[in-house]
């Protein structure tokens, strides 16, 4: 298999999967939801599948059935392995099916495996034909430019996400040191009830964790919007994820009921 035209079905099978997984989880969830680690629309683990399904597997492609079962073993341990890593990598999990029935530490289940293998049957019989004779058209010196940038744009892209995750992770950590010094101090603040110069002090380190908890969910946003279930193992963590998507959901209300109020207000005008 040519190295080049390898890039370009990794990169379009990428795009493929990102449209298929905002799609079922756009309909799922009732909105339109933007997923993936990147922030290009392409989702790498679709396309390091679909290599896998079309190329290493292809020897079973004579029998749907076997190629089904095989798929689903194979995206399976990929996506167990993507996730292990990322726990690895930050600590944190990009999705967890621990709610799921037949689920393996979260990492993946049962009902994922098998619209992967369905995927993956899709993708052979009825997509790779069609893109393999797209390609045919193009001249080679097109696809060779167009692998170079493929590659570098998806370096970039990787790059800038990974910077992008562990400076997420750092405000974090700093959050939780911060908040935990505030909550310290309005500990002991909060035993002394009739002084009024203390209140003025507690209602201040009030407002400073709300507006420290305000900046996180600020950044947080599209991290949070693309992986809905993410989580972490550390309790404190967990809980502190679950606190900003209270806030996000919270502001998010706050903006739609203001937007309405204001548009009422025009009417009135």
């Amino acid at each position: 298999m040519d190295l080049t035209l390898l890039i370009w079905y990794f990169f379009c099978y990428s795009i493929l999967g990102y449209i298929v997984e905002v799609l079922y989880c756009s309909i799922r969830q009732g909105t339109l939801v933007n997923r993936g680690f990147l922030h290009g629309p392409y989702l790498p683990i679709y396309g390091f599948g679909a290599v896998l399904v079309i190329f290493v597997f292809a020897r079973f492609s004579n029998n749907p059935l076997i190629l089904f079962f095989i798929a689903v073993i194979g995206t399976s341990i990929l996506e167990y392995a993507t996730g292990y890593l990322s726990e690895t990598l930050f600590s944190i999990r990009l999705w967890d099916y621990s709610s799921t029935r037949f689920n393996l530490k979260g990492r993946v289940c049962l009902l994922n495996s098998t619209l992967f293998g369905l995927l993956s049957l899709f993708v052979t019989y009825g997509v790779h034909p069609h893109l393999s004779a797209i390609f045919d058209h193009f001249t080679p010196a097109f696809m060779e430019h167009g692998a170079k940038i493929i590659i570098v744009l998806l370096s970039v892209d990787t790059t800038s996400s990974v910077l992008g995750m562990s400076a997420f992770q750092k405000q974090l950590a700093e959050f939780r040191e911060k908040r935990g010094e505030i909550e310290n101090r309005l500990k002991v603040l909060r035993q002394f009830k009739e002084n009024k110069m203390l209140e003025g002090l507690r209602v201040k380190l009030d407002t400073e964790l709300d507006e420290l908890r305000m900046r996180l969910s600020i950044s947080a946003k599209r991290i949070l919007h693309a992986f809905p279930s993410l989580t972490s193992s550390n309790e404190e963590k967990r809980l502190l994820l679950e606190a900003l998507r209270k806030t996000i959901r919270e502001t998010a209300l706050h903006k739609k009921l203001h937007d309405k109020n204001h548009r009422s207000d025009k009417r009135d005008d």
